[in-house]
């Protein structure tokens, strides 16, 4: 499970699964939406996720756990920040838009704060 303030900073343990949500898409538009994740140094975690949508103002990123696994916390300490960002790109068109979370601004930095694993599970 994770958790979205209303700043768009994401909350989550490492190796759960959890949704996200982008909403407000011009229901008229085929889009192609990605998000990718960074650590501190701006090295990509994982593959970018991506998302084909046409005729909906909803798209729904789904992290399952073995992707959630590669948002690792270092031992001996509470949490990591890493940073995230979506992409929004218009089908047959040259369009590429990232998006603002939650009113920000450029520059601003869009956080997920991941918590050790508490149990393995499946």
């Amino acid at each position: 499970m994770l958790t979205i303030d209303n700043d768009g900073t994401i909350s989550m343990y490492q190796g759960d699964s959890g949704e996200i949500v982008v909403n407000g898409l011009n229901e008229n538009t085929s889009y192609t939406v990605y998000l990718g994740i960074q650590d501190e140094k701006r090295n990509t975690i994982g593959e970018e996720l991506q998302v084909s949508v046409s005729n909906s103002s909803t798209v729904t990123f789904v992290l399952t756990p073995s992707f959630t696994d590669n948002l690792t916390v270092p031992k001996g300490k509470p949490y990591k920040i890493y940073y995230y960002g979506i992409k929004l790109c218009i089908s047959d068109s040259s369009v590429e838009d990232t998006l603002f979370i939650a009113n920000g601004t450029y520059g601003d930095l869009n956080k997920i704060i991941v918590y050790p694993r508490k149990v393995k599970g499946a």
